[in-house]
């Protein structure tokens, strides 16, 4: 395999509600490797293997959450590492252990308040959503993008969505999330069809995986989708995200991003047909 450190800018191995971990990762803005992109978590028992795959393939997914069980603190200390595979060659992450971020004190609190949290949103609040993340790096869209100035030509790009990057989402990650009343806001559509009162709803979520300005939430029970703009963190411990909001504007059902398509876990987002 091939090493490349300025590759992975990112890894985070965090607690999440199920007793495992969530495991974030970032990639250089630089990366223009063509897609599909692949990731894989290891494991090991020490910083230099040997190595064994934990995760299924995921693709174009920059997180996910292992569902087994780990008792902590009784687990031997372990070594996580993520490899990307793509059509231009192979890379890997540096080495993370589970409390790199957070020590084992820290980490029992957090996943007890997003225990808490995500209780009351099963039981009371909540609703099941889907956040399909904006992209920031990959190769750029060359159906859009005017190769003398590098603008974006079109927001209604069928390969990119508008983002200049391809793909223009990654994702969907599965979350739950307390909606806020609606609100009307009346304002002047851009398609030139007068008038339109789009929904305004303030949204409440588990801290990671992160969202960002610009990032798109899906109500699964309405098939709605939503523009996310402002996003704020609500509690944190040591700068790790464990609460967020963020205001959701409804999006019209003509926006290009209806068109894509949600497939199966870890197999990223497709184009709908």
């Amino acid at each position: 395999m091939t090493d490349v450190s300025q590759i992975f800018t990112r890894l985070n191995v965090l607690p999440n509600y199920t007793q495992g971990f969530t495991y974030l990762w970032e990639i250089s803005q630089g990366v223009e490797d063509p897609a599909p992109w692949k990731f894989t978590i290891y494991q090991g028992h020490t910083s230099i293997g040997p190595w064994e795959a934990i995760s299924p393939v995921q693709v174009n997914r920059f997180a996910w959450s292992e569902t087994a069980k780990r008792v902590v603190g009784m687990d031997p200390v372990l070594f996580f590492k993520v490899v990307m595979t793509t059509p231009s060659g192979v890379y890997e992450s540096s080495v993370r252990t589970p409390y790199g971020d957070l020590e084992r004190r820290e980490y029992m609190i957090v996943r007890d308040i997003m225990r808490r949290e995500l209780l009351q949103m099963k039981k009371l609040s909540g609703v099941p959503v889907l956040i399909l993340s904006r992209s920031v790096y990959g190769p750029k869209c060359t159906n859009c993008i005017d190769p003398v100035t590098g603008d974006i030509l079109t927001s209604n790009c069928p390969i990119c969505y508008g983002t200049g990057r391809a793909p223009g989402y990654h994702g969907p990650y599965n979350m739950w999330a307390t909606f806020s009343p609606l609100q009307r806001d009346t304002e002047q559509s851009g398609d030139g069809t007068g008038v339109r009162q789009p929904y305004m709803v303030s949204v409440r979520l588990l801290g990671f995986p992160y969202v960002k300005d610009q990032d798109i939430l899906i109500d699964t029970r309405e098939g709605k989708r939503y523009n996310v703009d402002g996003v704020t963190q609500l509690t944190e411990i040591r700068r790790i995200d464990i609460v967020q909001q963020f205001n959701a504007r409804e999006l019209p059902v003509t926006d290009p991003v209806y068109r894509i398509g949600l497939s199966n876990e870890g197999e990223g987002c497709r184009l709908a047909q």
